[in-house]
């Protein structure tokens, strides 16, 4: 019976050894395999960087002060969007031609000389080519658009053509945006002596989004109300146009969250409410674009755009989605534009270029001809809005990746630039390059931190050949709006010069003169008083 027993509490303290045993072996294996990913994690997305920004450095590429592994100099950037700058803004001190960053689990290079942007875009398609964090903002809204699209991707030429043949109708783009030019200004009361104070961003909303929905799909069309939801969650019923717009510029500053920026898929997954919320718009707005699509106006965009593309054969999403970014980005800059030539041309000290411009089209209006053709030849209405391009692009990085090892060879030196990193024109500190300018356009100039619309007069080709100013891009990802956006820019300054030439500007008292700046980010307006004080 002793026997007995002793034989069963040998097997029960077996099986309970062996049980351990195998739970200790269950837990170093689960220790071994969470090591392994936290280490695997640790080489991909930090450790990587740090020497792939070592490789650089030793290169004498130079990086960004306050610039760390994985949140890169994000911290810095939510600084500059508080006073309405991009951070874009940081690379304006350029102590190389090329300056670098980290932005999340990715590292980019900024070129900031004519020079190497003239490099860097002739390697646009060989070399680099798009990779763009904008995918996961407005992206959610056309993911199959040209914006994101690498040049050498299926179709991607054949619909750059017919987008840009598709926004050509220069008379007919006139037409319209003359026209809702006035009705606005109507409808705002801008005029000499109506004492009315007015905010410009409020005003130039209502005319962007009425002169660019009717120019793309046409008026019947955009009287369509659609049903989304507001910041608060409610369902609210507006405009296509306005929700369309609404929208975008949420999906972009959502985007712009401190933590969105530092890995940008964060920004289209559903974890908050606020996300939730804009893909419920979405697809609203999807819904209504494939309508419109099916009830499209003679010789509208889109119209022209689907003919186009279905004698190609391409897919009616891509051409979707090309209508709805072709839409979208013009609306903010084309705002951003036309506030920023506002702001300048409405401050004291430009007081002699106000009365020049609006000699320049009263004497236009008195010249035999199309006022669409006089209007791309006034020299020095082009030469002020070009300058306010200049001094603050409304947006200014052309977001690409190297897609294969290469060499960046200028001004004797040679860079080497690994596959996979981020290297963008940063046109913003390329407008502000004092050494490029001087070299290629006139070492006697203005400052450039100086508004000056003098250099553009009679500059003009020898500047936009010069690879010193590209507010619209160069190369083959050139913006295909950037003639009738210019266009829609002219028209509205001369509109508002011949109504209220006499009005002033006022700047709201939280945002002084050296915040008030105008591009897709900012959030700056000011106010317009019309009146007969000069």
């Amino acid at each position: 019976m002793a026997n007995i027993t002793s034989n069963a509490s040998y097997e029960t303290l077996f099986e309970v050894t062996s049980q351990s045993s195998g739970i200790h072996k269950l837990l170093y294996l689960s220790f071994a395999a969470t090591l392994g990913i936290v280490v695997w994690i640790l080489w991909t997305y930090v450790v990587r960087l740090v020497l792939l920004r070592r490789f650089y450095e030793k290169q004498g590429i130079r990086f960004v002060d306050k610039c760390y592994a994985v949140v890169g100099a994000e911290m810095r950037v939510s600084g500059l969007q508080v006073k309405n700058k991009s951070h874009d803004w940081l690379y304006t001190e350029r102590p190389t031609d090329i300056h670098g960053t980290v932005r999340g689990f990715s590292l980019q290079l900024y070129c900031t000389s004519a020079e190497f942007c003239e490099e860097l875009i002739a390697k646009t398609g060989f070399h680099v080519d798009r990779d763009t964090p904008a995918l996961f903002s407005f992206g959610r809204l056309s993911p199959y658009a040209l914006t994101f699209l690498p040049i050498n991707k299926w179709r991607f030429r054949e619909r750059k053509v017919t987008l840009t043949k598709g926004m050509r109708d220069n008379k007919r783009l006139f037409d319209i945006v003359s026209r809702q030019a006035e009705e606005a200004l109507t409808r705002f009361r801008v005029k000499n002596g109506s004492g009315i104070t007015i905010n410009i961003r409020e005003l130039l909303n209502h005319w962007t989004r009425e002169s660019s929905g009717e120019f793309i799909w046409g008026r019947s069309n955009i009287q369509r109300q659609l049903t989304v939801k507001d910041t608060a969650g409610n369902l609210v019923t507006l405009p296509s146009m306005t929700a369309l717009n609404q929208t975008f510029t949420e999906l972009r500053f959502y985007a712009s969250r401190f933590w969105n920026r530092v890995y940008f898929p964060l920004a289209a997954l559903p974890l908050t409410k606020e996300s939730r919320r804009l893909s419920y718009n979405i697809e609203v707005l999807v819904k209504a674009t494939e309508e419109m699509m099916r009830t499209p106006e003679e010789e509208t965009v889109a119209s022209l755009v689907q003919e186009f593309n279905d004698e190609l054969g391409i897919p009616i999403t891509m051409t979707r989605d090309d209508l709805v970014t072709a839409t979208i980005a013009g609306l903010d800059t084309i705002k951003s534009s036309v506030m920023g030539t506002l702001f300048h041309l409405l401050e004291p000290e430009n007081l002699y270029w106000k009365k020049q411009l609006l000699d320049e089209i009263n004497e236009l209006k008195q010249q035999p001809g199309n006022m669409f053709v006089k209007l791309s030849h006034a020299p020095k209405l082009n030469a002020f809005i070009l300058e306010t391009l200049r001094y603050e692009p409304p947006g200014s990085l052309i977001n690409n990746a190297a897609v294969k090892d290469f060499n960046l060879s200028v001004k004797n030196m040679s860079y080497k630039i690994k596959s996979g990193t981020r290297i963008v024109t940063c046109i913003h500190a390329l407008h502000q390059n004092e050494e490029s300018w001087a070299q290629r356009v006139n070492p006697n100039m203005a400052p450039l931190n100086v508004f000056d619309p003098s250099r553009f007069l009679d500059k003009t080709e020898t500047i936009t050949r010069s690879y010193c100013f590209m507010p619209f891009g160069k190369g083959p990802r050139r913006c295909p709006g950037q003639g009738a956006g210019l266009m829609m820019v002219k028209v509205f300054i001369a509109a508002f010069l011949t109504n209220n030439f006499n009005c002033r500007m006022a700047v709201p008292e939280n945002q002084t003169k050296d915040i008030t700046w105008f591009n897709i980010y900012s959030k700056a307006t000011f106010d317009v008083i019309c009146n007969d004080e000069n």
